[in-house]
């Protein structure tokens, strides 16, 4: 069964990129994210139900990008829908005092990592500060930093922290990816338009060539 968590959890949080990378960035193929949100949603809410740690910690991550305003295309809305279905009609069990602290820490992360977003440009990656502030909430280790204390005072086994930061770092890594495949599709398109320009020219200049030397004659 711990196995399992670890999987999910990697699981679950590269399907959220995935989904995100599909819609925002248009990097991969949104039918295929419609097909796979309600499967996500599925395993989450199988993941809820079966545990409740588990239930508190991903429930407090669907309050965090709910009350920021992150559930905003339609694969995300469909997963969402399935997973609150399901934890109603299975009766999910959950921690009320850690999941309030545990949402509020994930609310946190999500205005952190926006914040970051918007004013990286002005922050200097050499400043230790700054360089720690965008890790920080870049990789959203607020709330990893939340579930951690927990671990500490007993309250959270630390499998759940572990499990927490292979949903993270699984995210990031579908980042990554969808940012080195639109690396590569800007690169073929400059060597396309390259092309094109440098065929125009070609025959410009043999049309150029061709008028004199008829000019010529």
């Amino acid at each position: 069964m711990y196995y399992f968590f670890l999987i999910s959890y990697t699981i679950l949080g590269a399907g959220i990129k995935y989904i995100d990378e599909a819609f925002d960035e248009k990097i991969f193929n949104k039918k295929n994210a419609l097909v796979l949100a309600p499967i996500f949603g599925v395993l989450w809410a199988f993941t809820m139900l079966i545990n409740p740690v588990s239930a508190t910690i991903l429930l407090a991550v669907l309050c965090g990008v709910f009350f920021k305003g992150k559930i905003d295309n339609l694969a995300h809305l469909a997963g969402f829908i399935i997973i609150m279905a399901l934890i109603v009609i299975g009766g999910v069990e959950i921690m009320i005092i850690p999941l309030i602290f545990l949402g509020i820490s994930a609310f946190i992360d999500e205005v952190g990592n926006d914040i970051i977003d918007k004013y990286k440009s002005r922050l200097n990656d050499n400043n230790y500060l700054h360089n720690f502030l965008i890790k920080f909430f870049d990789h959203r280790w607020f709330m990893k930093t939340a579930i951690l204390v927990m671990v500490i005072i007993g309250i959270i086994p630390i499998l759940f922290f572990l499990a927490m930061v292979f949903f993270d770092y699984s995210y990031l890594a579908v980042r990554i990816y969808s940012k080195n495949k639109q690396r590569k599709i800007d690169s073929l398109k400059n060597i396309r338009s390259y092309k094109v320009c440098n065929a125009i020219s070609s025959a410009i200049v043999i049309k150029s060539t061709t008028s004199d030397v008829s000019n010529e004659s």
